[in-house]
């Protein structure tokens, strides 16, 4: 387990300190979007609300985990998000992109958004004891209830911008939300919302027949023209784990799913170059977009973890560090890697950090 160890040394010794002390924008507050490739912000970005809320996560977990203690940037995130994202055209739910200033730069309700709300709340709750981030995690989820739902079962995608495609993304984002507000808090109310997503994705996001995950929807969750074709062997490994989770917190049987989708994931979604996950491929098996991102890594090594042996969390540790870890100021990461293995980075997106973050608390539970 030598680089699954040099993984978490680096998650904890310099990638966690390095972004509490860059992330935080000192003149403006709150996160920044992206750091340059030598660790300073960039000013004059919009930033998304959900990363945000992802960096809120990040410190909260961090300090519940015992790695870092650094509540203070949860709670300040998370507050400052709310004042200026959270109904400020006195109509409910978050708006979707601010300035860096605070000013709002899309007012649309966006699902994704509000699933990472519910997550970061459920976090800086717990790392903080502070009863109005509990309150804040189930007034978003009652919105999604009462203002989202979308026919023939899930959400909508927005308020305020278009309803097509469907997406199993945000879905998954949500059921990882809500697992987490019910390991955190014991809420067997949670159950039935989580049953509810994992319906989704046995009727119409997992097709059995093929091993594939379908991204792209119509309403009524039949493929989305040409979209419907594509799949993303990222998300493949972000369920594996996901559906282990589902057993593990609800004490269910595991889901052969999640092996299928693995197994899947590493004979036919990397790279012949590199190795890496690939970014795109159509539902037939060809690589329409070869390119690696460090999110997809991360999941791998989750992946691994619930669904490989040791020496494959291993391997996926390793493949993480010499691509995307190495070669970079000491805490940040190499972002995006073209077809055979070159630097296409411009930046480091801070909400990259969430995957890492979530890796290394997998990692952490083997070691």
């Amino acid at each position: 387990m030598e680089h699954a160890r040099r993984f978490a040394d680096w998650g904890r010794s310099q990638a966690l300190p390095f972004w509490a002390g860059r992330g935080w924008d000192r003149h403006n507050g709150g996160f920044f979007e992206t750091l340059d490739m030598d660790g300073a912000g960039i000013t004059g970005d919009i930033r998304r609300v959900r990363a945000q809320a992802r960096q809120a996560y990040v410190f909260a977990r961090a300090a519940c985990e015992g790695w870092l203690d650094r509540t203070d940037l949860a709670e300040a995130g998370l507050d400052r998000l709310a004042r200026i994202a959270r109904s400020p055209d006195g109509q409910p739910g978050w708006v979707h992109l601010v300035h860096d200033d605070g000013r709002v730069a899309d007012s649309r309700r966006d699902f994704y958004d509000h699933a990472f709300i519910i997550l970061a709340a459920a976090w800086v709750w717990k790392a903080t004891g502070a009863v109005r981030f509990l309150d804040m995690a189930h007034e978003t989820l009652a919105f999604l209830d009462t203002h989202m739902p979308a026919g023939h079962g899930g959400y909508r995608e927005a308020i305020g911008a278009p309803l097509l495609p469907r997406r199993q993304n945000p879905h998954m984002h949500l059921f990882e939300a809500l697992l987490s507000l019910y390991e955190l808090t014991g809420e067997t109310g949670l159950v039935p919302r989580i049953d509810a997503i994992k319906g989704l994705f046995d009727r119409h996001f997992f097709v059995a027949e093929t091993g594939l995950l379908r991204e792209f929807f119509e309403r009524d969750w039949q493929p989305h023209g040409e979209k419907g074709a594509h799949v993303e062997p990222g998300h493949w490994c972000e369920w594996t784990w996901l559906l282990a989770e589902h057993a593990r917190l609800l004490e269910r049987a595991a889901d052969p799913a999640g092996p299928v989708l693995y197994r899947r994931a590493m004979e036919q979604g990397r790279s012949v170059q590199t190795g890496l996950l690939v970014a795109g491929m159509t539902a037939q098996g060809d690589v329409v977009d070869a390119r690696s991102r460090t999110w997809m890594q991360t999941e791998w090594v989750r992946a691994a973890a619930v669904a490989g042996s040791r020496g494959e969390l291993d391997q996926a540790c390793g493949a993480l560090v010499r691509w995307h870890l190495e070669g970079v100021i000491p805490g940040g990461w190499i972002d995006k890697r073209g077809a055979g293995g070159e630097n296409l980075a411009s930046g480091m997106p801070a909400s990259t950090l969430y995957h890492l973050v979530g890796a290394l608390a997998e990692v952490e539970r083997h070691l």
